[in-house]
């Protein structure tokens, strides 16, 4: 699925679905990848990725961020997403090149990772995102493509934040 966006620096996206039927409650999985090339050098880039307590700050459904210690791997984090409390923590750590994280609760768990490559003029990120969710808890109709929309948008803050620009609300 392209993103209506796409002209507007998100190269591409898609999304798939995975409803898993051994279990009992309605779980489902949503693999979300989008990639974007940001005027930016990695390092830029990779500082804004990497400073979680600023999230919410243009990361639209991040509403609070609490980060104990300086990010490094192994950190642990919280974040409420999409009104969610997740206990989170680096899982990868690779200074301008790589940044991942997985979260969960009893009723999410979310795994995402950026990749940052140099290329002229600046850097491509290639972002992915896995969440495991209870559907019924989090998913009602169309607000799966509103999950998949809002990784994009962060796609397009992240590229205008990085770029100089402040997020638009």
């Amino acid at each position: 699925m392209l993103h209506p966006r796409a002209g507007h620096g998100v190269s591409w996206a898609r999304r798939d679905r995975h409803h898993s039927p051994g279990f009992t409650a309605p779980y489902s999985e949503s693999s979300m990848h989008g990639e974007a090339v940001i005027e930016a050098s990695p390092q830029r880039v990779y500082s804004h990725l990497v400073d979680v307590s600023r999230w919410p700050d243009w990361v639209p459904e991040v509403r609070l961020a609490r980060v104990p210690n300086e990010i490094r791997l192994g950190a642990a984090f919280e974040i409420e997403l999409y009104g969610v409390q997740l206990e989170a923590v680096v899982s990868e750590y690779e200074p301008d090149t790589r940044f991942g994280w997985i979260g969960s609760s009893a009723d999410l768990s979310i795994y995402q990772a950026w990749t940052l490559v140099p290329v002229c003029p600046g850097t491509q990120v290639i972002a992915k995102r896995v969440e495991r969710e209870l559907t019924t808890a989090l998913i009602r109709g169309s607000q799966a493509e509103e999950f998949y929309y809002a990784h994009q948008d962060v796609l397009l803050r992240l590229k205008r934040l990085a770029e100089g620009a402040e997020p638009s609300a």
